[in-house]
Parts: C-alpha cells; sequence; structure tokens
C-alpha cells in the first residue's frame, strides 16, 4: 500500500494454519509520503503444532538503494520513486 498526502489506512492482515503441514508467509510493505499515516496489525493464527506460519512487515519511506540505483541509470527521484511504487502494487 502507498499512502500520500493527508491519507491515513489501517491495514489487518489476517493469516491462518489450521492443518498439519500448513505453511505461509506473509509480507507487508506500506509506503508513507507527505504527512501520511499508516498502521499495520497482523493476526497469525496457528492451530496445529506441525503447521508454521511467518510475518514480515515494513512501514516507511521507499528503499534508499533501490532509489539511488534506479537514479544511478538515468531516472530523475520523481520517476525513480513512480516505479518502484508501480512495481509494489503489481
Amino acid at each position: 500500500m502507498v499512502l500520500e498526502g493527508e491519507a491515513t489506512a489501517e491495514i489487518t492482515g489476517i493469516t491462518e494454519a489450521p492443518a498439519e503441514g500448513a505453511r505461509g508467509h506473509v509480507d507487508c510493505m506500506e509506503i508513507v509520503q507527505g504527512r501520511a499515516h499508516a498502521s499495520a496489525i497482523p493476526i497469525v493464527r496457528v492451530f496445529h503444532p506441525e503447521a508454521k506460519i511467518t510475518h514480515e512487515a515494513a512501514i516507511g519511506s521507499v528503499d534508499k538503494k533501490e532509489l539511488e540505483t534506479l537514479m544511478a541509470r538515468g531516472l530523475n527521484p520523481e520517476q525513480a520513486v513512480e516505479l518502484i511504487v508501480s512495481g509494489m502494487l503489481r
């Protein structure tokens, strides 16, 4: 999710592993620009001792290394951010 300007969002993700051998991974990423605010609430439920779920969350700005890489290839900062954001939303 990408938030800009005055936008606010609260994201609740629920992931469940109900059976033996169930596996899952959730990777949540929110980019906040301007005066936007974001909250992420992960709910991970495992109902069997031989099931496993992992969760990773990141809230913040565009990754500096990705931005620098794209700028080194000729994009200006705005174009680089737009490309990163559009790639996330696909």
